[in-house]
């Protein structure tokens, strides 16, 4: 029994003793000693019952609760299994998937040998080869048609003989001519049936046969079509050196193509040219001078005689020749001229002759700047157009659009063709005007360092 509920029974019982002191009665206390005597019994039995269901309950309880913790331990171990088991399904059919992309990856391997093998076997047929019994025509063979193998072993064992194949081939002034094509791998001669065409044949731009050399005489062929020996030739390029020969153009054909733009282009390149000789010429005249003219010059003036050293300074062939001439004459005309009287004359004709020497040097310069711009206008032009046409036919033939852009480059080939000789002969041009100034510089110093004071 809990201590609170025996204090709560208690408390009755205490209050009436109380009462029963006060009174002074001995009758009251007897009848709360036996109240109190029956509900401690009574509360004993409870406890006792109590005792009893709590034994008789727990055997039971704990036969459930190991049911129910046996129970537990199966589903988990049950829990445990299925996870284990969806691990491995998860594992293999990630396997299966990865299997799956590696056979479909091998599959599209084998499928993209199989078109290239194609193509290759398509390639070397050559371009009079005949379909053949077994053979599967372009439009229904597949990528993994295992007939093109066997056809192709076949080949490889005819490569080593010569096949003669009856078909027709594109003169050079256009007609097609029916004949005899000979085979030998992908080498290909033809002789028409007239017998007044034979030679090498190759493929043309509408993927008939076609004639790219004459050269080889007639009588040859037909004697290796007769199985007779013969000497013929073939191209190893197989017809490649032909065509680059027949797309090599002329320098006039090749600024033609490169449109409006080139004009200014080459204008600029005229004048950069004209202006380049002009100057050189007249820089090619001065001829260098020692510092002993300029010394005598300075002699003869400080000894008094003005007309030989102006003699003297007149056989300079020099623009410092100016400054001589100019400096001996205005002594002449002031004698007691001061010094900085004379360094100001002689600056005045140095500037007088810097002009002379620059002129022509900004149109070089102008030129060698110029070009380079003008040909990436052009080059932007030319693309401009060539993506107006991709826009309008596509992008499907690859040969006209390298051949647009290969024009739209031509102006751009030309600014830079001008441009770099402009610019080395401007550089060259500008350091020999520049050392020209610097002996001018030079002479009017000496000139004015070796007068006498005045």
């Amino acid at each position: 029994m809990k201590p609170w509920f025996i204090v709560l029974t208690l408390l009755p019982l205490l209050a009436c003793v109380g009462k029963g002191q006060e009174s002074g009665g001995t009758t009251g206390f007897s009848e709360v000693s036996s109240s109190i005597d029956h509900d401690l019994r009574a509360a004993l039995d409870e406890l006792a019952a109590l005792r009893d269901r709590i034994a008789a309950e727990k055997a039971p309880l704990a036969v459930e609760t190991e049911s129910i913790a046996t129970n537990l331990r199966e589903a988990r171990r049950k829990a445990d299994l299925a996870r284990t088991s969806k691990d491995a399904a998860e594992a293999e059919f990630a396997k299966s998937e990865s299997d799956l992309k590696a056979w479909r990856d091998e599959k599209l391997y084998i499928e993209s040998l199989f078109l290239d093998f194609r193509r290759t076997w398509e390639s070397t047929k050559g371009i009079a080869t005949v379909t053949r019994p077994g053979e599967p025509a372009p439009s229904t063979a597949t990528a993994t048609d295992t007939s093109l193998a066997r056809l192709g072993l076949a080949d490889i064992a005819r490569g080593g003989t010569l096949e003669v194949i009856p078909g027709e081939a594109v003169a050079s002034d256009g007609r097609l001519l029916p004949g005899t094509f000979l085979k030998a791998g992908p080498v290909h001669w033809f002789l028409s049936e007239d017998k007044t065409l034979g030679g090498l044949a190759g493929e043309g731009a509408d993927l008939r046969p076609r004639i790219v050399n004459h050269t080889i005489p007639i009588t040859e062929i037909e004697s290796a079509l007769s199985g007779e020996p013969a000497t013929l030739l073939f191209d190893p390029t197989m017809g490649n050196a032909v065509a680059l020969s027949d797309n090599e153009r002329d320098l006039l054909t090749h600024v033609k193509q490169g449109g409006f733009w080139i004009i200014p282009i080459l204008g600029l390149a005229l004048i950069a040219l004209v202006t380049a000789l002009l100057k050189w010429i007249q820089l090619a005249k001065i001829r260098e001078f020692s510092a002993t003219a300029v010394q005598r010059v300075l002699s003869a003036l400080n000894d008094g005689r003005s007309e030989e050293a102006a003699e003297t300074a007149g056989s300079i062939r020099h623009p410092a020749r100016r400054l001589l001439e100019r400096g001996v004459a205005f002594l002449s005309e002031n004698p007691q001229a001061s010094r900085d009287d004379l360094e100001e004359a002689l600056f005045e004709k140095f500037l007088e002759a810097t002009p002379s020497l620059q002129r022509g040097l900004p149109l070089i310069a102008i030129a060698s700047a110029t070009a380079p711009l003008l040909g990436l206008l052009g080059t932007v032009t030319g693309m401009m157009h060539t993506f107006k046409l991709i826009t309008i036919f596509g992008t499907g033939d690859a040969k006209s659009l390298a051949s647009g852009i290969s024009e739209a480059l031509i102006t751009t080939e030309f600014g830079l063709v001008v441009a770099i000789p402009s610019l080395i002969v401007h550089s060259l041009l500008s350091r020999k005007v520049q050392g020209i100034k610097s002996v001018m510089e030079m002479t009017s110093l000496a000139f004015l360092n070796g007068i006498k004071t005045r």
